[in-house]
């Protein structure tokens, strides 16, 4: 039976106005039980001492929309009082922002995986990165014994700044670039596309980009009408897996999911017994991923030096070795002062699917000895 002090507690929890969060993406229809998830472990903990409310806007902008849609959709959230904003997750949504956040002074927590986010406000916990993910690719050939690729690059902001990186990367580990084929999501001769590019003899083919055309089975149809089964690595697009593991059949790609980190098992335990099935597609690195991005949300209230745009901000950056369910077991989550990506350590890993399933490929491992 509750007592005087148990009510007084509950008259005053009920009494304060809530939190506010926002989630920008069309996304977030899918994978919002994650983000309830930790705001209600998080009052489960103490770590909340009042209520929370999610407002929701669907268009982040491009590349879906317009990047003005994703502003006023951002500009919304604010004036609809939200202190933290999670989404913008697709580069090209989460670059238009960037100015934006330095106008609202609200921050945004994003996984998109480009440099040019990046401002005051603008906080990542990226499902990938376009510099670290090349890094990976190019140790990744020569520890298989690849000294040549041929590259599909699409033309689109992620794939330039892909490229970059991985022309950088390949300069210094004294891998061949044999040939670069160069594509839209709009490619309408995607076989003969690949063609070319096994026409250039390289060991092996690397995919630079987003992975519309996985999800569309276009990249498994062409390699099959063809004939070609090379060795092959994908950026973080890889993770479309979550639209069908057989439409990656043969791929290695960069993963998030990690059956060596205990807290992943750990989050799936707890998930389980609070909505009684599984994460969407599970095993997938994207509810992890999403639960990650709301406990940062959750510790940078904590934090807070005062409820406003600029002390969750500060919350944030005070962050320091949060054990994070995404990534290898030893990924962790901390900021600082301009340092605002947040995952720090195995992050990022190797990841394959073979007969249809998902299979775990291991852990970084440098080709050269330092």
């Amino acid at each position: 039976m509750p007592t005087d002090a148990d009510k007084a507690a509950n008259a005053r929890w009920l009494r304060l106005a809530p939190i506010k969060i926002g989630l920008l993406g069309s996304e977030w229809k899918s994978f919002r039980r994650e983000v309830d998830m930790a705001f209600e472990e998080g009052i489960e903990r103490g770590l909340l001492d009042r209520r929370y409310e999610i407002i929701w806007e669907e268009s982040a902008g491009l590349p879906q929309d317009t990047a003005q849609d994703g502003i006023a959709a951002y500009n919304r959230l604010c004036d609809a009082g939200c202190l933290v904003v999670l989404g913008a997750n697709y580069t090209d949504a989460a670059i238009p922002l960037v100015e934006e956040t330095e106008k609202r002074k609200i921050p945004i927590i994003s996984m998109c995986g480009t440099d040019q986010f990046h401002g005051e406000y603008c906080f990542r916990v990226g499902n990938g990165d376009v510099g670290d993910e090349p890094a990976l690719i190019a140790s990744w050939l020569p520890n298989e014994g690849h000294g040549s690729i041929a590259v599909i690059a699409p033309a689109s902001p992620i794939g330039e700044e892909y490229f970059f990186f991985l022309r950088q990367e390949c300069r210094r580990q004294g891998i061949l670039i044999k040939s670069v084929e160069t594509i839209t999501t709009a490619v309408r001769d995607l076989p003969e596309v690949l063609a070319r590019a096994r026409a250039a003899n390289a060991d092996a083919l690397v995919w630079c980009g987003y992975g519309g055309l996985f999800v569309s089975d276009q990249v498994r149809k062409a390699l099959t009408e063809i004939n070609w089964d090379p060795p092959r690595i994908v950026t973080t697009a890889f993770m479309q897996y979550i639209f069908g593991f057989d439409h990656f059949e043969g791929w290695v790609g960069i993963d998030q999911w990690c059956p060596e980190n205990p807290r992943m098992h750990l989050f799936h335990q707890r998930f389980v017994e609070r909505f009684k099935e599984d994460p969407r597609a599970w095993p997938n690195a994207i509810p992890c991923l999403t639960y990650d991005m709301a406990a940062i949300a959750v510790e940078g209230i904590h934090r807070a030096p005062i409820l406003t745009g600029t002390g969750i901000k500060k919350g944030i950056e005070r962050i320091r070795y949060l054990p994070a369910v995404t990534g290898g077991p030893n990924t962790h989550i901390a900021g600082g002062p301009w340092d605002h990506q947040m995952f720090k350590g195995d992050w990022l890993h190797y990841g394959r699917v073979r007969n249809g399933k998902l299979e775990f490929a291991g852990l970084f491992k440098a080709s050269d000895a330092y």
